[in-house]
């Protein structure tokens, strides 16, 4: 109990430091900010990532470069640019972890958008990497994780990207995917719900949602994936979501139900309005080639109700 309080106490006095801090060099961040703007327009990208890191060390300050990866309406305008500066990001030894990591996410999505196999080529091992499927590594789960920083969170993005791009690639792929669900399973059935924070868990349901639908349809498994998915949802409906749920954009709560309905259904039936449903949630990038692959995938597949096994 002493040992949490001071933590509490300490991560407090950071963020007023990190803020006073703030308010004292507001203008030179500013002035650093434009800096990395011009840069970019005149494509010094080099320069810009330089900029972004010093601004990480002499004044903390995550702003402008979390803009870049999380933002996509605030990046350069060419996906080109775009994609340079986040790779940038992503390979930077100076900022933070959790900066890299997304940066490389984001360089990913548009890699599959820009049909980039170059880039894609480069990123690809450290995605399988990071999707931990074969690791046998224990997660480390703690509620004080912020959203982005929590590797919870992260694994399960990781899934979610290396879902899109085993789906471009068809039922060559299959093992990949299977592998995607089987590991979403375990994490879901193993996590302590209550160590870690309702923010992190609630924001990324879809995602691990998306990477569940991977699971075999046969009545075994959906009646395995059924009860662990009604686990999740007593544990999202409890008091403590309220603020995550009032707060988020998306409605994971709501796409949580509606799985559910769709394993249920899927027990008894394989219509082609279950198969486009269960695909829509699964495709969170939008390309035609992402599109034919998934339906490449599912047609692979026995149909659910004659699988057994």
């Amino acid at each position: 109990m002493v040992a949490d309080l001071f933590g509490a106490l300490r991560r407090h006095m950071g963020r007023l430091c990190r803020r006073l801090l703030w308010l004292l060099s507001y203008k030179k961040i500013k002035a650093s900010e434009c800096s990395v703007e011009t840069a970019i327009d005149a494509d010094d990208i080099h320069s810009a990532l330089r900029l972004l890191e010093y601004q990480q060390y002499k004044y903390q300050w995550h702003f402008q470069v979390e803009r870049f990866v999380f933002r996509p309406d605030c990046r350069p305008a060419g996906p080109d640019k775009a994609l340079t500066l986040l790779v940038g990001i992503h390979k930077s030894q100076s900022l933070l972890s959790h900066q890299c990591f997304y940066a490389g996410i984001s360089a990913i999505y548009i890699s599959i958008k820009q049909k980039d196999s170059v880039s894609l080529d480069g990123l690809r091992p450290w995605l399988f990497r990071q999707a931990g499927l074969t690791s046998s590594e224990q997660i480390v789960f703690s509620p004080h994780w912020r959203n982005r920083e929590c590797p919870y969170k992260q694994i399960i993005s990781a899934r979610a990207c290396l879902l899109q791009l085993s789906l471009a690639e068809g039922r060559a792929a299959a093992k990949t995917i299977e592998s995607i669900g089987n590991a979403n399973l375990r994490i879901l059935n193993a996590m302590p719900f209550r160590e870690i924070s309702a923010d992190v868990l609630y924001r990324s349901t879809t995602n691990l949602l998306r990477g569940l639908l991977c699971l075999s349809f046969n009545r075994l498994g959906c009646h395995q994936l059924c009860n662990s998915l009604k686990r999740l949802r007593i544990e999202l409906e409890c008091g403590r979501y309220r603020r995550p749920v009032e707060e988020a954009k998306e409605n994971h709560l709501g796409l949580l139900i509606e799985v559910l309905d769709l394993v249920e259904l899927a027990m008894t039936s394989d219509s082609q309005a279950l198969r486009e449903k269960r695909l829509s949630i699964m495709i969170n990038i939008a390309t035609p080639g992402i599109t034919e692959g998934a339906l490449d995938w599912l047609d692979s597949l026995e149909p659910n109700f004659l699988s057994d096994s």
